[in-house]
């Protein structure tokens, strides 16, 4: 309590009372700072991101496609890391560049015709509202005007698309410059941000053993050495987690996509590569990126014909099932280690706190916190013996019993105490009695 209540730590208590205080108080300026920041180190972010979720195919040519190389030539040794990084990004630009050389014409043609027209679908299927509320109508003896209503109603849907309507909204009396400025300057920092991470992943892939040899330096020359196992068991859960989790559900989301397309196509169902990339990309979310690509492909479809509708939400429906049971349990595998209901709230509340990158990488995370956290449980409980392991069940629970055996345990931790103090009270009073003796031997 002494060495608590010291100078020092009174110092220090007191500067951190007093730093609270000024970051309440200039809370807008602290969080402004903290923005700048992040916005500096963005590129670093997004190139550690790119070389983390990359550095899975280098190892796979690194160890398996050019692991041989080197061992009987050792001069080809050093032709390993530079190749297996050339083929890393070659494969992946290849596959990019693929993509959109077949994807983007077709979903280009697809946003072009649906644009020219919906006018008329949404006219179409106004109509056939109006007569079916006119059969309706017919059948129960009803006089109820839907026509004007269904006809104010595509009007105004019409009206919300039009670029009459788009100008408004930007405020394009005086405010569209300012709008446009801001979405062309966010567009090329985006651009910026992107092209910088890209080539700063090069170079985190190139020196990850250099980069993480210094940072294990870092941490065992300013964290002390009994927190170490910890962090590292920290990082290696972490890495284990998400690394598995985002690569797995990238490629997920791509099989999703690609069975989407390949199935609309047979069924000749309209805009399938576009509804098949939307549908592709919002499965990286979890629990709601099904509903976030299905609900707006389902209206499109709905306003050309409802057959349409219906027979794709019977292939969505379809689609997730064999994902959920199949696909994910075969391509991520138990690593993630959690519930529905644990992977529901990790998504509500990282979507909350953080937006979309909360949805993508709430859970990962918080299986992280998960996983660490039912160690320390289960440490404790085993830790507690035989009796905490009957109170966790109900059912042979007995509030007596623990109570008692609560009461040995407390007496037997006292009468050890009371030995060990003894001991010490005998082994002072002996070295006193030995000194005495000198005292008398020196007298005499």
């Amino acid at each position: 309590m002494k060495k608590f209540m010291s100078m020092k730590n009174i110092l220090i208590a007191i500067a951190f009372a007093v730093l609270l205080l000024l970051i309440k108080d200039n809370l807008y300026l602290v969080w402004a700072l903290i923005t700048k920041v992040i916005n500096i180190f963005k590129p670093f972010m997004i190139g550690f991101l790119i070389a983390y979720i990359l550095n899975f195919p280098y190892k796979f040519f690194h160890n398996k496609a050019f692991g041989k190389m080197g061992r009987k030539r050792k001069f080809l040794q050093k032709l390993k890391k530079p190749l297996s990084i050339f083929c890393t990004y070659a494969s992946v630009i290849a596959v990019i560049v693929l993509l959109i050389a077949i994807v983007v014409p077709q979903i280009t043609n697809n946003i072009s015709s649906l644009a020219e027209t919906l006018p008329s679908y949404f006219e179409a299927f106004a109509n056939k509202i109006n007569v079916s509320f006119e059969q309706i109508n017919d059948l129960f003896n009803n006089n109820e005007e839907v026509n004007k209503s269904i006809q104010d109603l595509s009007s105004k849907v019409l009206s919300f698309f039009s670029m009459e309507n788009v100008l408004k909204v930007f405020g394009f009396a005086g405010e569209t410059a300012l709008v446009l400025w801001n979405m062309l300057s966010s567009t090329s920092t985006g651009v910026y941000n992107f092209v910088m991470g890209l080539i700063i992943s090069v170079y985190f892939l190139a020196s990850k053993e250099f980069l993480c040899r210094q940072v294990k330096r870092l941490a065992v020359a300013f964290i002390p050495i009994k927190y170490l196992p910890k962090i590292y068991e920290i990082v290696d859960i972490a890495d284990t987690k998400c690394g598995r989790f985002l690569v797995g559900d990238i490629i997920d989301s791509a099989i999703v996509g690609l069975l989407t397309f390949i199935v609309m196509a047979i069924f000749q169902i309209p805009y399938a590569p576009l509804i098949a990339v939307i549908v592709g990309i919002t499965n990286i979310i979890p629990v709601f990126g099904p509903f976030i690509g299905a609900i707006p492909s389902a209206f499109i479809l709905l306003v050309i014909d409802p057959w349409y509708m219906v027979w794709f939400i019977v292939i969505i429906v379809i689609i997730q099932q064999l994902d959920g049971n199949v696909l994910k349990p075969m391509i991520i595998g138990s690593q993630i280690g959690l519930s529905s209901f644990w992977v529901l709230f990790s998504v509500i509340v990282g979507g909350a706190l953080f937006g979309v990158p909360g949805l993508i990488l709430g859970t990962p995370i918080y299986a992280v916190i998960y996983s660490l956290l039912g160690k320390k449980v289960r440490n404790s409980i085993n830790d507690k013996g035989k009796l905490a392991q009957e109170a966790l069940d109900f059912e042979v629970l007995n509030y007596t019993k623990i109570a008692e055996e609560q009461k040995k345990i407390r007496e037997e931790k006292e009468a050890i105490q009371r030995e060990k103090l003894k001991k010490l009270i005998g082994f002072n009073k002996s070295e006193d009695e030995e000194d005495d003796k000198i005292d008398d031997n020196s007298e005499d």
